[in-house]
């Protein structure tokens, strides 16, 4: 969260460090990475049931394969070029602190971006398949993930369907 007008997010401003700032390339990437999955979301959202749609989300599929190479990338170079290798995954101020570099906020960035277009199609997927409309569910996955996908296996169990786009009454 920006919080003042330098633009440091809260946390940087309580502890009295800035984060590194993105050089021009790194900034790209986001963005690159950030579009990529636009035209797939926007088309299950808008146009379900449309044969575009349809195309892009097979065409999905490489783009999982391209993200999950950058993020391979993102992940080695952070690795290969940070301070320590590897955080420690039982210290969450170690594993803060380490998600701060731009390399590292790009893996991150990156692997929110492929699991919640991963979800997103699943979402998408099943409900084609149970013949009804899951927009409000895709939008929420796209913009904050686990609540479109809480809100879909939510109503799927109050639809009585279960997880199971192939149980009985779905």
């Amino acid at each position: 969260m920006i919080d003042d007008s330098s633009g440091r997010s809260l946390a940087a401003q309580m502890d009295g460090a800035s984060p590194v700032p993105m050089n021009a390339q790194q900034k790209l990437a986001f963005r690159i990475v950030s579009a990529s999955t636009v035209p797939v979301w926007a088309a299950m959202i808008l146009v379900p049931n449309a044969r575009i749609t349809e195309r892009l989300v097979r065409l999905a599929t490489p783009l999982y394969a391209a993200l999950g190479i950058t993020y391979v990338v993102f992940l080695a170079t952070e690795v290969a070029t940070g301070d320590g290798g590897m955080p420690s995954f039982d210290d969450p101020d170690a594993l803060r602190e380490a998600l701060g570099s731009p390399t590292a906020f790009l893996a991150g960035w990156t692997h929110y971006i492929v699991f919640d277009l991963f979800v997103g199609r699943y979402i998408w997927s099943e409900a084609r398949a149970r013949g009804r409309n899951d927009r409000l569910a895709l939008f929420l996955t796209w913009m904050a993930g686990p609540a479109g996908l809480t809100l879909h296996l939510a109503r799927n169990a109050i639809d009585g369907a279960g997880g199971d786009p192939e149980a009985p009454g779905a």
